[in-house]
């Protein structure tokens, strides 16, 4: 799978921090060069050789607050978001300037030897910056040269990707100055200052940077040093994929397969040489409905194989996981609504994802905002359609409450049925807990729905109701008998969607059982 820049956050600024003996911590170099407002702060070697533990304590406390109180979030593209939805004049936040307050940051830029060589990560501004302080002991004045190559980013970018680059870039630099003296001689600032240039175009351009340094009259022992960096993506460890999971596709699975052709041999050949089989035969039964465990039924693979080939996907980012949707599910809005309403990409998306072939019949972004803010708890998905009168003719309801899981907008509210008849019994021979809330009344309306709409949709969920006739008759024979590896499960800590894939039953069906035996509370969390 290939990758492009465009994926890495941009270089703002990158410049060289030293500790100077007269002046204190200084930027040496700096690209680009008016990086910085105002003037640097300085003070005397022999101030700062007479100021104690306690005193530099409280001056790094002091640059730590100056660093937090100019963190600003960055003032939001107005003008970008105003086609999409209109809103009422406001008055525009005082702007913070672009460049880098280093007095405030110095302290933290160049920290107490204990912090040295670690990761750094410092908020000022509208810039996040992250550093690897270096000390180099030598034949230096006071026996130690202290550097720091310091990357300054967009306060909002994600900079995990850099993490290795940086620490790279501190360990290369202290062993040119060991062997070659390229910090601390005077005639290594033009080359010096000429990689940085270099790295700066060529990280944000291609993600790679590589050079031959031009060491003559520095290192002894060579004429020249290569320098080579790569940006690689950072991915979080893989999701835990349950069987009651439903994967939606992120990418273009047909021309992912071609690109990988084209990236390999240059040429047309036969996909099935470039794909993994397992994967290839899962995902032709992802159609952002079907669940693992159906998924799995089709393709007629092991679970447990069709789980690890999601992970991959997952892993990668071309897929990502929802809940079942039902008519009888219940959500609730999240407070991250507020970035559908700022971002005027998330609104696009949302626009042509959510209506009926990107045309909504007049339906304009800021109703589907307002629709989002009326989703509650203990108010199902098909009763949140009759209060709200949607018209299904021009909001898909299924992509509208699946792109709300997906973003973060909405969250699934499960219905965890407990048992609590003095049959039950725990592993230890004790009664099971009975500290639950008695919510028969909500879970009234709910079957009733489910009854009228889910049983009816038959297998929109993706649960096959096929043969479980038989086998309810057989279950309900002695009037509210249950099967073992239900009652196993009704201990508050499986929830229907979860409880409905391990025996094979829609909820509706479910929904009967349990009601039919009687002993069941219901709790939504």
């Amino acid at each position: 799978m290939s990758f492009v820049h465009s994926e890495f956050p941009e270089i703002k600024t990158l410049f060289l921090a030293q500790f100077h003996t007269d002046l204190g911590p200084i930027v040496q170099l700096s690209v680009p060069e008016d990086a910085f407002e105002g003037e640097q702060k300085t003070y005397s070697e022999s101030s700062r050789d007479r100021a104690d533990d306690k005193n530099t304590e409280e001056n790094e406390q002091t640059a730590t607050t100056a660093a937090s109180d100019t963190y600003s979030r960055p003032q939001l593209e107005h003008d970008e978001v105003i086609h999409l939805i209109r809103r009422p004049n406001q008055s525009k936040p005082a702007s913070i300037g672009d460049k880098i307050d280093f007095n405030s940051i110095q302290t933290l830029v160049i920290p107490k030897l204990t912090l040295f060589e670690r990761l750094i990560t410092v908020h000022t501004g509208k810039h996040k910056i992250m550093c690897y302080p270096i000390a180099v002991e030598g034949n230096y004045q006071r026996n130690v040269l202290i550097f720091n190559m310091c990357f300054a980013f967009d306060i909002e970018a994600d900079t995990k990707c850099y993490g290795t680059v940086v620490k790279r870039v501190g360990c290369l630099l202290k062993e040119l100055e060991i062997g070659g003296r390229l910090l601390s001689n005077p005639a290594g600032q033009r080359p010096l200052l000429r990689m940085m240039q270099q790295m700066v175009s060529k990280l944000n351009a291609h993600g790679e940077y590589q050079i031959e340094l031009d060491m003559k009259g520095l290192s002894p022992s060579s004429m020249a040093t290569g320098v080579s960096i790569k940006l690689f993506p950072h991915y979080e460890n893989p999701a835990n994929i349950e069987l009651y999971h439903v994967p939606i596709k992120t990418i273009d699975f047909e021309l992912a397969k071609l690109k990988s052709a084209q990236t390999m041999y240059q040429t047309q050949v036969s996909e099935d040489v470039l794909w993994d089989l397992v994967l290839d035969r899962v995902i032709n039964f992802i159609n952002n409905v079907n669940h693992v465990a159906r998924i799995a039924r089709l393709a007629q693979i092991r679970e447990e194989t069709v789980v690890l080939a999601l992970k991959h996907l997952e892993y990668y980012g071309c897929i990502t996981l929802v809940d079942i949707f039902q008519f009888s599910n219940i959500y609730e809005t999240q407070h991250r609504l507020m970035e559908l309403y700022n971002s005027a990409w998330l609104q696009r998306e949302c626009y042509s994802y959510v209506t009926r072939n990107g045309n909504a019949g007049g339906m304009e972004m800021e109703e589907l905002i307002r629709l989002y803010a009326t989703v509650r708890n203990r108010c199902s998905v098909a009763e949140w359609i009759v209060e709200n009168n949607i018209d299904v003719e021009r909001l898909d309801v299924r992509r509208f409450v699946m792109f709300g899981v997906m973003h973060k907008l909405l969250q699934r509210v499960y219905c965890y049925p407990v048992f609590h008849g003095l049959e039950l019994e725990t592993e230890s021979g004790g009664p099971a807990n009975s500290e639950t809330r008695d919510l028969d009344s909500d879970s009234t309306t709910h079957i009733q729905a489910l009854k009228e709409g889910e049983k009816g949709a038959g297998g929109l969920n993706g649960i096959d109701t096929s043969n479980n006739n038989d086998t309810h008759r057989a279950n309900s024979s002695d009037g509210d008998g249950l099967e073992p590896q239900l009652v196993k499960m009704l201990d508050g800590t499986h929830h229907l969607d979860e409880i409905s894939i391990a025996m094979n039953k829609d909820t509706a069906t479910l929904y009967e059982i349990l009601e039919n035996h009687g002993s069941i509370d219901y709790i939504y969390l």
